[in-house]
């Protein structure tokens, strides 16, 4: 067996034609059942499938109410529309996400705010969230990164401190728990995606939960033209039944999706653990149920002789076939906000109203700023078998046992 690195020429730890990854979305002829249902029914809009879906998603997350929608962006823009936030409000949102969520704000024409995320993990850092409050703020979204919960106790406490409505985006987090409750309704609304990476999925759409009958009703009137007039004008944001239909099944894999993820999550932990430069992300223990969506991973150059991370995951990706993601970019730095490239919304925003243009190339949010060590593996991989977990680690511990040639080649191919 040749033992040198794969990126190097060497023999791969796993050969990923002949054993290839668990695909995604996972599906079979349930789902084309549940579409051809839908089809022979010639109701295609939203109609019953949407509405047993929403109640049954709901009750899921421990939530009262649940209201469809096209996407896991429009359900932000939505409640926040129904928190009755506008012109000249502020809401908190991380800089460490996907750019969705700092949209949904100048949506509905208010201001996003940035706040840094904490030292342990990718998600939102409270203490920030609190030095960000202004007496323009109106909201907060925290998000799940990889499905795990934010700091829940601090948020809520802030929340009711400074009497701010809290906006869940829990894109990540279908059936993740808090203290023994699921996620979505322990702020005032939970928003979750069911676009095609997720973990479940109709291709797109998404849904919002929530306790409160007031809120729910008004953004079911915001999601058809306002027709329901609890909440002014609207526009068309529904559910076809197609969608719904499919999401229905793809509940039914839900719970043994997550339990088999987290059985491999825990495999991975372990051996991992015997790997010197990389440790799996340590999770709060009042995380009482986590639904991954990315297995994260905290990785030490230092241990790799100053390899950067990216280096490391390409010589992962040759040996086994796993690609590891290195999360997001802040979005203080992304062309839209540094650049502010708002279009009409630009005039609209240097208003008197909202207390000049925010600049925000002076946002300070350092931590996601500095280069981070967090990896992450999708959860498609985590549908695999313990051997296939066995792989991951055996390529890992390859590429520590070879170091020096993984900095060699560092070296030589820099730039390229």
């Amino acid at each position: 067996m040749n033992e040198k690195l794969a990126i190097n020429g060497g023999t791969p730890v796993r050969d990923v034609r002949k054993k290839p990854w668990p695909g995604w979305p996972q599906f079979d002829e349930k789902e084309q059942e549940a579409v051809a249902r839908v089809a022979q029914s010639g109701r295609w809009q939203a109609d019953r499938e949407v509405r047993e879906f929403e109640e049954r998603f709901a009750e899921y997350q421990d939530a009262k109410y649940g209201i469809c929608v096209t996407n896991g962006t429009a359900t932000m823009e939505i409640a926040l529309r129904a928190f009755g936030i506008g012109a000249g409000d502020e809401v908190i949102v991380p800089t460490h996400t996907f750019i969705s969520t700092a949209l949904s704000p100048l949506m509905v024409n208010a201001v996003p705010v940035f706040a840094d995320i904490g030292p342990e993990n990718q998600n939102i850092d409270p203490d920030d969230v609190e030095r960000k409050i202004t007496d323009r703020t109106k909201a907060i979204i925290p998000v799940y990164v990889w499905g795990i919960p934010a700091d829940l106790d601090r948020i809520m406490e802030i929340a009711e401190k400074y009497d701010l409505r809290v906006l869940e985006d829990a894109a990540h987090a279908h059936g993740s728990e808090w203290r023994g409750r699921r996620i979505g309704a322990i702020g005032d609304m939970g928003s979750f995606s069911f676009q095609s990476e997720k973990c479940m999925v109709s291709g797109d759409g998404g849904i919002l939960v929530t306790d409160d009958e007031e809120l729910a009703q008004r953004c079911r009137s915001i999601r058809q033209f306002g027709g329901y007039g609890a909440a002014g004008i609207g526009g068309n944001y529904r559910m076809t039944e197609f969608q719904a239909a499919i999401l229905k099944v793809q509940m039914d894999r839900l719970d043994d999706q997550i339990f088999l993820r987290r059985e491999n999550a825990d495999v991975l932990s372990s051996g991992i653990a015997e790997i010197a430069g990389i440790e799996p992300l340590e999770l709060d223990e009042r995380i009482t149920r986590w639904s991954v969506y990315r297995y994260g991973l905290r990785y030490d150059s230092d241990a790799f002789m100053g390899v950067d991370k990216m280096r490391f995951a390409e010589a992962l990706e040759a040996e086994c076939g796993v690609r590891l993601g290195g999360g997001y970019e802040p979005l203080q730095k992304h062309p839209v906000f540094a650049e502010r490239k708002f279009g009409p919304l630009e005039r609209i925003l240097s208003r008197k109203e909202y207390g000049g243009p925010v600049d925000y190339k002076n946002v300070k949010c350092p931590r996601s700023e500095q280069p981070h060590p967090w990896f992450g593996i999708d959860h498609a991989v985590l549908m695999g078998t313990r051997e296939d977990m066995d792989d991951v680690i055996a390529a890992m511990g390859k590429i520590v046992e070879h170091r020096r040639e993984l900095a060699e080649w560092a070296r030589k191919t820099e730039g390229k």
